[in-house]
């Protein structure tokens, strides 16, 4: 196994053949965007198992077998699918765990074999992270946008230089208190506008009298084929003192109707199992549960 604080360019790309693998395998991909990003980023600790001697033609460039454990403490990974079933999966685990007692290891797509993997190894699940989706392409028409209770609420689009750093601090309070998405830095900020899928007119602020209020951040996937054209609410954000006046609501529903008016057919969002007050305000608008992530860890780590 190497252990490694950055991959070499061979090594990013034999991840990246191993993510495909297991992505068109499972059905879901095994890392998510922050670790996805780490491939090629500073702060991941990367554990990677190298296709065996002889195997390489049959993995076709791809790696045996690959985790990651990222500053904030999560760790997720994935082995080739015909390489599973050898001890490779285990590896990774004590390897990982060993550098983070404490770490938090995803499961996306809550696929059984990984569920039942983890808890023969005596994880326990900690957190549930829901993934809705709103078919836009089969819905009749989208309520009426509602109106914030704060007058005086303008609606306009990012500019880096003017909006980025109050970005930054608006993100912080309204997630302070979640593990990832709070923790955003304004280097962060920037690798994710650096991304070919970002528009700034798909990050959409609200603010009065210059001072940003909050956000609604629209993350469009580019269409392959006969797919439908698809996008993510990619994240939803409220100012504290802004908090329940209904700013939430005004934001989503003007990135619904805009998603719609340019052609978008699909809406997904991912939400936390336990926020009942944002799903109850999604499924008001029409989304659905379309798949789960699950977080696990060992029982003293809490």
């Amino acid at each position: 196994m190497i252990t490694s604080d950055a991959l070499s360019s061979d090594e990013r790309d034999s991840v990246e053949a191993l993510l495909e693998a297991t992505s068109r395998h499972d059905g879901v991909s095994a890392l998510d965007e922050p670790a996805r990003l780490a491939l090629s980023g500073p702060g991941a600790r990367h554990l990677l198992i190298p296709a065996e001697e002889g195997a390489e033609r049959d993995l076709a460039g791809a790696a045996s077998a690959y985790a990651s454990i990222l500053p904030d403490g999560t760790v997720q990974g994935m082995v080739h699918p015909s390489v599973r079933r050898q001890g490779h999966g285990t590896a990774l685990l004590r390897a990982a765990l060993s550098a983070r007692p404490d770490a938090g290891v995803w499961a996306h797509g809550a696929l059984d074999p990984a569920l039942e993997f983890l808890a023969a190894k005596g994880l326990e699940v900690t957190r549930r992270l829901l993934t809705l989706h709103l078919d836009l392409a089969g819905a009749t028409s989208l309520p009426p946008v509602p109106e914030a209770r704060i007058q005086g609420l303008e609606l306009d689009s990012f500019v880096a230089e003017r909006d980025a750093d109050a970005w930054v601090q608006v993100n912080a309070q309204a997630f302070a208190d979640h593990p990832e998405q709070g923790a955003l830095t304004r280097e962060d900020l920037d690798r994710r506008t650096a991304e070919p899928w970002f528009d700034p007119d798909d990050l959409m602020l609200a603010r009065k009298n210059g001072e940003l209020l909050g956000f609604v951040w629209v993350k469009r996937e580019p269409a392959a084929g006969s797919e439908p054209v698809v996008a993510e609410l990619y994240v939803v954000g409220t100012a504290p003192q802004a908090q329940g006046k209904g700013v939430a609501g005004h934001l989503i529903g003007a990135a619904l109707h805009r998603l719609r008016d340019t052609g978008v057919q699909r809406v997904e969002l991912y939400v936390e199992a336990d926020n009942t007050a944002a799903l109850e305000l999604y499924r008001r608008w029409g989304f659905e549960l379309a798949a789960e992530d699950v977080q696990l860890r060992l029982p003293e780590a809490g």
